[in-house]
């Protein structure tokens, strides 16, 4: 059995807490619309979502393909489509419509000024109202969770095409392709295709064929060694192509912000972009395999909490974002209090609601604990010792 990728645990959940930063920052950013929006915004804080927001997305989608490639080793593909249906469409269903809809209330109570009226009137109004899916004034949306149904589409899309590739891993011809893919002047080329899906529809904002490469990119890659060993060779080399790259694309789209007009200008960002988030998860999983793949006794409650805590997070952040901006104490002290405040209340949900009872752990996607006689336990570990010293041997 292979040793365990932590890494991907690691810089799974660590995306899930840059959701409370980020998300927070974006009552205060000039970019886009939100649900809550602050009267005084931040340079700073948008800088900050620009230089997050082009590749944060992407990996999360890119970890979703490497977990599928391990997943698959030990499971039928029957016990795979029952595991995305308990997993991610159950919880999506239920968000969609008890988790999402009290943040299209509080963006027309803000962008109103004054109250909506009654919150079951706004609900039916709500859910017949697909005018802008986006939701940020009061519309039908899936807010956040369009990535929990994008994953759960795509990767049922993708299935063919990944058992395909588990079956015929290994053989000669993919040998082949992997030791010419993995080669990184060939392997950066692949930014070329990311560029060219951002021409598909995207509905919502968000484009299915663009976080589609991804999650097939994540299960490749995570499919053999030298994809690895390119990120760690050149992940110095990405590095500093980045910090001269991103600069570039930022200045660009910054004197892009009053142009009315598709230009030239455009299409080359469109590709710089997509250059800057292949090169930066370049940098992300080289440097996320050298420092973060270890074991640690917060990584199984991570693992759990993170799932769950995502769906909540943003219904809360807007909620406390609403109250807190009426407080008028400048924009970082707000800021601080509605990414704690959020992060806090998210927590104590998870800890001392949805984790409590078979029901809410089914509805958030979280596994159900069969509970076991301690004589049936202490046989199970006993019977487990001599396969866990062969885990560690990486047998």
């Amino acid at each position: 059995m292979a040793n365990r990728r932590y890494d991907i645990d690691w810089l799974r959940n660590l995306g899930i807490l840059l959701l409370f930063p980020f998300h927070s920052a974006r009552i205060f950013d000039h970019w886009d619309p939100f649900y809550v929006k602050s009267h005084v915004l931040s340079w700073g804080l948008s800088w900050f979502i620009a230089s997050t927001s082009y590749w944060f997305m992407p990996l999360l989608f890119w970890l979703a393909g490497s977990s599928i490639w391990y997943a698959l080793q030990h499971r039928s593909y029957q016990q795979y489509m029952k595991d995305r249906i308990s997993r991610l469409l159950i919880p999506f269903i239920f968000g969609l419509l008890l988790i999402v809809p009290p943040q299209g209330y509080f963006s027309l109570w803000q962008h109103r000024g004054d109250s909506p009226g009654n919150y079951f009137t706004f609900l039916k109004n709500y859910l017949l109202d697909f005018s802008d899916l986006s939701g940020y004034f009061g519309s039908f949306t899936p807010a956040h969770l369009w990535f929990i149904l994008y994953l759960f589409v795509l990767s049922l899309i993708a299935l063919p095409l990944f058992i395909y590739l588990k079956n015929k891993n290994g053989t000669s011809r993919f040998e082949k392709f992997h030791l010419i893919f993995s080669k990184p002047y060939v392997y950066i080329l692949f930014f070329i295709i990311l560029a060219a899906t951002q021409s598909l529809p995207a509905p919502g904002g968000q484009n299915p064929f663009y976080y589609l490469a991804f999650l097939i990119m994540g299960f490749v890659t995570a499919s053999h060694p030298n994809y690895q060993k390119m990120f760690k060779t050149y992940r110095f080399h990405a590095f500093i192509l980045i910090l001269i790259l991103v600069p570039v694309w930022e200045i660009i789209l910054f004197h892009s912000l009053d142009s009315t007009s598709f230009s030239p200008v455009d299409i080359f960002n469109t590709f710089l972009r997509s250059l800057n988030t292949w090169l930066t998860l370049i940098v992300i999983l080289g440097y996320g395999n050298k420092f973060l793949n270890f074991s640690h006794k917060l990584v199984p409650y991570m693992n759990e909490a993170s799932f769950p805590i995502y769906i909540i997070h943003q219904s809360i952040l807007v909620v406390v974002g609403y109250f807190i901006l009426k407080f008028n104490i400048g924009v970082w002290q707000e800021y601080l209090l509605i990414m704690a405040i959020t992060f806090m209340i998210s927590v104590i949900i998870y800890e001392f609601i949805i984790k409590r009872t078979p029901f809410t752990r089914w509805i958030f996607g979280v596994k159900i604990k069969t509970p076991i006689s301690k004589k049936a336990a202490k046989k199970i570990n006993n019977d487990s010792l001599p396969l866990m010293d062969e885990e560690r041997r990486g047998v």
